[in-house]
């Protein structure tokens, strides 16, 4: 039946045209946006599946984060250390020389103000060694014996001055502990021979300390070096996974892209066909 008031064929040519051009929207919005999902109504299952591997990428970065500044903490702890070893040996060998008796007795004196520049230095280290503003070593100054101590807290929460917890939270809980550790001295002097050999018996207790201080801390060191390389990994292939979901197959978006363009052009010249067949109708009216 002609009619002039419902053009059928201009209706769904016009459905058609707004479904290529919703089509050709997401198409550009894709491409330019590099992203599949552009917004939720694009994959709702998938939104939220990429918002939620995008929570645990940014925890495992903050934890890589942590785990760094952790190991920055140690290493600076074992340089100090490493300076207080080297400290020692230099101590060493002014008692071993004061010991062999060759000096004289003003010979000693003069060794021994160097001794007590080394031990304030050490005791400087101790006082001063700091990371991020919090001092790494702990002290207890005692005064009868020259010595290194270890206080470690198991169940220390935070970095304090007695014990450090490093606690690395991505895909369960993953925690590291260590001490910090502490320096004291008290009367170290080599005036006498005497004194100078039972100074020797303390300093190679000190320095197998340290030597056992520096140890724990290289292995904890190294340890902080897995976790990072690990949770690394599981960044990269989360970010993989990720990538999948939500980023846009460029081949595939382009290909959609030229053949909605086609079909608007198509769709837009059906549309101004269907209108113009209704022009025939005039022809029954001039008739």
């Amino acid at each position: 039946m002609p009619s002039i008031n419902t053009n059928v064929a201009a209706i769904k040519a016009r459905s058609n045209l707004d479904k290529v051009q919703r089509e050709l929207d997401t198409s550009i919005a894709r491409l330019s946006s590099g992203k599949r999902i552009t917004r939720a109504h694009d994959d709702a299952a998938g939104s939220a599946i990429a918002g939620r591997m995008e929570s645990q990428i940014r925890g495992l970065n903050m934890a890589i984060r942590g785990a760094k500044d952790g190991q920055s903490l140690v290493d600076t702890q074992e340089g100090a250390l490493q300076e207080v070893s080297t400290i020692l040996q230099r101590m060493r060998e002014l008692a071993v020389q004061s010991k062999a008796g060759i000096g004289s007795a003003d010979d000693r004196v003069y060794l021994d103000l160097e001794m007590d520049q080394l031990v304030d230095e050490i005791q400087a280290i101790g006082d001063n060694t700091k990371f991020n503003d919090t001092k790494v070593f702990a002290l207890t100054v005692t005064a009868s014996d020259f010595k290194f101590y270890t206080d470690i807290d198991v169940a220390g929460t935070a970095i304090t001055s007695t014990a450090f917890k490093m606690s690395v939270t991505a895909l369960g809980s993953h925690t590291i502990t260590g001490g910090i550790y502490g320096i004291s001295h008290g009367g170290v002097e080599i005036i006498s021979i005497t004194a100078a050999q039972q100074v020797i018996s303390s300093i190679d207790k000190a320095i197998a300390s340290v030597a056992g201080m520096r140890a724990n801390l290289g292995a904890i060191s190294n340890r902080f070096d897995h976790v990072i390389d690990n949770l690394t990994n599981v960044v990269a292939n989360t970010e993989a996974s990720k990538s999948r979901v939500e980023d846009a197959d460029f081949a595939v978006e382009t290909t959609q892209l030229t053949r909605n363009t086609v079909l608007q052009q198509a769709a837009t010249s059906m549309v101004a066909q269907a209108n113009a067949q209704k022009n025939t109708i005039l022809a029954l009216i001039q008739g």
